[in-house]
């Protein structure tokens, strides 16, 4: 006897709905594919694109950095060229100086040889010129002395020269050949019939503060013929 609570449905089997349900999900997985692929693609060759971009910029950069690299060496080549040119300028400047007081120092001495006047002895003493060195190293000094007579002949003279100053409080004088490393006596003995130059470098130490300098000249043998001048201590730059 048939249970009354229930009922029995029958429906029929068709293998085309199956098939359509079958091909409906293949469409959609070849759609989500085909999509993907494209997104794919798509953000692919904008990722490209940025980095082409990126690249132009990149070497835009470099060429920039190279223009600059290369601007900065021509301006410190410059800058090299403009010192060792200046250095060249600054030491012609400086040799003409040194000829000019030269020059200047010889038409001095030619002008004094032409003057009269003198001693009864006929010795001389010319100016003197004191200049620092070019180094800063010590102090060239320069000194003429010579002879004045109606009819000159060769002489032998001695010259001694003595720096006053003050050392540790106290007044000294030093001779010439402690302060000249190029002088090996004293007085210096010479022979000439014109002129005789002494020159050289003082070699002055911080503890010594020279005042001035005085040089005396006679002929040897002959004891009045001694003459003596002082000069104070000035020295001109270069």
């Amino acid at each position: 006897m048939p249970h009354r609570g229930h009922k029995l449905v029958v429906s029929s089997y068709r293998p085309s709905d199956r098939q359509r349900e079958i091909g409906l999900w293949l469409l959609l997985v070849i759609l989500a594919f085909s999509l993907g692929g494209y997104l794919g693609l798509k953000f692919f060759d904008q990722a490209m694109v940025e980095k082409r971009q990126q690249a132009e910029a990149l070497g835009v950069l470099e060429e920039q950095f190279a223009d600059l690299k290369q601007q900065l060496a021509n301006a410190e080549m410059a800058t090299s060229i403009d010192q060792v040119a200046l250095e060249q300028v600054r030491q012609l400047v400086t040799s003409l100086q040194s000829e000019l007081a030269v020059n200047e120092e010889e038409l001095s001495l030619y002008r004094n040889l032409l003057e009269g006047g003198g001693t009864e002895s006929g010795l001389l003493i010319g100016e003197l010129m004191l200049k620092h060195s070019i180094d800063q190293q010590g102090v060239t000094y320069r000194l003429v002395v010579q002879q004045k007579e109606r009819k000159l002949k060769r002489i032998s003279v001695s010259i001694k020269v003595d720096i006053l100053g003050v050392q540790d409080g106290k007044d000294v004088a030093v001779g010439l050949e402690s302060l000249d490393a190029e002088l090996d006596q004293s007085p210096i003995r010479t022979k000439f019939k014109y002129f005789h130059v002494v020159e050289g470098v003082l070699n002055l130490t911080p503890e010594f503060q020279p005042q001035a300098l005085v040089v005396s000249v006679w002929k040897d043998g002959v004891r009045s013929s001694r003459v003596e001048r002082r000069f104070d201590w000035q020295v001109d730059e270069i």
